[in-house]
């Protein structure tokens, strides 16, 4: 496992979910979880699930040089589910990652089983490991309007359920 990952869990759950824990936004029936960290082009990737976000990481390879990349600033991966502009986050006690948000709350999350399920479910389909891919509807956008002929959250997106009852 790379070494960052358990610095990862340590920091959010020593440093910053104190501070947090008081914000509305915050899941009591959540805990800072780190699911399924893996290798990828020498770096790890995984979710980190807290009480307050649900985040894809990017933790640096050794000759990654990430001390440069500005809060936020937008660098571009690939997987082999797809690419994605992932952001540099500088966090107190860890230094700098990449994050793609997932959720940027989990206050309707009933429980941590439920949260890793969602997040193996990601990782699943970021590493192309997905049976159920997004189907490609021919649908004709209209101005002002996503496109899809029904409501379409990110949740279901990333879920890969760009239909109802799918």
């Amino acid at each position: 496992m790379h070494p960052g990952v358990e610095s990862l869990v340590s920091t959010y759950r020593d440093i910053v979910q104190p501070r947090m824990s008081s914000l509305p936004m915050f899941n009591q029936a959540l805990r800072v979880e780190a699911v399924d960290f893996q290798p990828h082009q020498d770096r790890a990737y995984g979710v980190i699930i807290t009480p307050w976000f649900m985040n894809l990481v990017v933790l640096p390879a050794e000759d990654d040089d990430w001390k440069t990349l500005a809060p936020g600033e937008s660098v571009k991966l690939s997987f082999p589910g797809g690419d994605y502009e992932c952001a540099a986050s500088i966090v107190e006690g860890l230094g700098t990652h990449l994050a793609l948000p997932l959720f940027t709350t989990v206050k309707d999350f009933p429980d941590q089983d439920t949260a890793v399920r969602i997040a193996r479910d990601i990782l699943q389909r970021l590493r192309g490991d997905h049976d159920d891919p997004v189907e490609n509807t021919s649908q004709t956008p209209q101005p002002g309007k996503s496109g899809w002929p029904w409501p379409l959250s990110r949740r279901d997106l990333l879920l890969g359920k760009p239909r109802p009852g799918k």
